[in-house]
């Protein structure tokens, strides 16, 4: 199904932006974490939000099946490429706790607290297979990323959870997105993981060189 165009914003936009879901608990979406670095690196500026695709698996998660098969090796190889660790836990978490209080932080403070905490999560999960739904583990990730772990705490409550996320998934409906990692910069929209030389062209042809006066 095609991606829709972007919603109009009202707001003048100097530059590129690409809007960017994720989800915690996807693996694709771990090594996503380098594409956005590309396409940062291109001058590109990476909004991004939280898209919860399981949303069936409850606290505790549930039992991971095997980690074989070609889609595992793709990913295998690609977070090999970009220097990312990936480590197989035989669970499979509820990502819910970790994505709401990613979009807190996103509303209450600056973008790039949001963006460091889900490195560390991403990390927790993929690289040091840790406890994601822990409470106590993403305070304490909020507060080094920056962010404002008491207010978090404040608010850590199965109802405002459920309500940052709803938002989220609202947004991601209005822009026809379904399913995680997924970009989308004005008519483009990409859904799933290319290779890292796919994310240098496609920044390449969002960010055409500027004619100048003497051209």
């Amino acid at each position: 199904m095609p991606l829709a165009p972007a919603p109009e914003t009202g707001r003048p936009s100097r530059g590129v932006t690409a809007e960017h879901w994720f989800d915690f608990i996807c693996p694709y979406c771990y090594v996503a974490r380098d594409r956005n670095r590309i396409l940062r690196g291109h001058g590109i500026r990476v909004v991004e939000h939280a898209l919860q695709i399981h949303p069936e698996i409850g606290p505790g998660g549930i039992p991971a099946g095997p980690r074989r098969g070609p889609a595992y090796a793709f990913v295998a190889e690609e977070a090999a490429a970009a220097g990312l660790p990936l480590r197989w836990t035989d669970r499979i978490a509820s990502s819910r706790p970790a994505l709401a209080a990613f979009e807190w932080l996103a509303a209450n403070g600056p973008r790039t607290t949001s963006v460091r905490f889900a490195e560390a999560v991403f990390a927790a999960n993929f690289a040091e297979g840790r406890d994601i739904e822990s409470e106590d583990l993403l305070l304490s990730l909020a507060e080094d990323a920056g962010g404002d772990a008491e207010g978090l705490h404040r608010v850590w409550n199965p109802g405002s959870m459920t309500e940052a996320l709803a938002r989220s998934r609202s947004l991601a409906s209005r822009y026809g997105v379904h399913g995680t990692p997924t970009w989308v910069s004005g008519r483009h929209g990409i859904s799933g993981l290319r290779p890292r030389q796919w994310f240098h062209d496609w920044a390449t042809a969002l960010t055409p060189p500027i004619a100048t006066a003497a051209e």
